[in-house]
């Protein structure tokens, strides 16, 4: 075993001595937060509770980090730190096991590609601290509950922030190009998932690029019909959120 993953073995060992009982289910808690469940539920009350922009920005920023996660951890094949020393590192998840490969972590890149392009287009610092915050927690998470090592989640990190700045920064000139025309958007779309899975075409990246390709064609439909807007009292969005959660579940399950 090469000293550089010893010593981050030996780091996560030190972590997982210091939890008492109830911090597990505290950091399992900051897992799930990372995991596609969760984004489920965010999303969606985003999309008809908030701002259709920002939620349609985050969930291309979400997709894309997923298809970078798939494509990145095939081409690694890192090795996660419970495999590399079963007797030292307990896998603390409900079902005592992760799957794929470590490098790098999903949950970390996801989760700052998300929560860093709403932090970008929110642009408040109250809102900004949260999400860095809550980015670090789900990072460290997968830390503590030895699934990963650190060298995964910073690697997650790095990644998802800059997937983060693409969705703030350049994203939004390249919809701006296309607004124009429908038509363009919708060949374009299809046109670009069709590249990325001929670049890696596998079950695991299919399943983001054909999600961000339903949304983009449903967000070009519904915009000939003036457009969709989750405004209006409380109690409609709740009422809409209540809705689509439900539909949405329906189709999940």
């Amino acid at each position: 075993m090469p000293d550089w993953m010893r010593w981050q073995i030996e780091g996560i060992v030190w972590l997982q001595g210091l939890q008492p009982p109830w911090a597990i289910a505290f950091w399992r808690l900051m897992s799930f937060l990372g995991e596609e469940q969760a984004f489920l539920l965010i999303l969606p009350a985003l999309l008809w509770g908030y701002r259709k922009r920002e939620a349609l920005y985050a969930a291309t920023g979400l997709l894309l980090g997923s298809y970078l996660t798939f494509v990145l951890k095939d081409l690694f094949a890192m090795p996660r730190p419970f495999q590399i020393a079963p007797d030292q590192v307990r896998v603390l998840l409900p079902g005592g096991e992760a799957l794929g490969y470590g490098l790098p972590s999903g949950h970390a890149l996801n989760a700052a590609a998300l929560w860093g392009t709403l932090a970008g287009m929110v642009g408040r610092p109250f809102f900004t601290a949260f999400a860095i915050g809550l980015v670090f927690l789900i990072g460290l998470s997968r830390i503590v509950l030895g699934v990963h090592f650190p060298h995964d989640v910073l690697a997650g990190w790095g990644i998802g922030t800059l997937v983060a700045l693409l969705m703030v920064y350049g994203a939004p000139r390249v919809v701006h190009r296309l607004a124009s025309s429908r038509r363009q958007g919708v060949l374009l779309a299809a046109g670009a998932v069709i590249l990325l899975f001929l670049a890696h075409g596998t079950r695991e990246t299919a399943v983001p690029l054909g999600a961000w390709l339903g949304m983009v064609w449903g967000a070009i439909g519904e915009s000939w019909r003036n457009g969709f807007q989750p405004g209006g009292p409380l109690w409609q969005r709740g009422l809409r959120l209540a809705f689509g959660l439900f539909t949405v579940g329906v189709v999940y399950g």
